[in-house]
């Protein structure tokens, strides 16, 4: 049986393998900090009005700034 994969999903896979080239050698905290970064990068360069819920259940807007 051959497992047939969707186009989308291949692209994900192919995303999780680009980021782990990427972050591979960064320690963890380095890690949270790129992937904040570039998601960051991406709500600005669509121009996203994101919310997000902090730990006292507030809406809060997205991104959220370094802990």
């Amino acid at each position: 049986m051959t497992l047939k994969i969707d186009k989308s999903l291949a692209e994900v896979l192919e995303w999780r393998e680009k980021s782990q080239k990427a972050t591979g050698s960064m320690s963890q905290d380095e890690q949270i900090a790129y992937i904040r970064q570039k998601a960051q990068d991406f709500v600005r360069r669509h121009n996203l009005n994101l919310m997000a819920i902090n730990s006292n259940g507030q809406k809060v807007p997205y991104p959220l700034m370094a802990r």
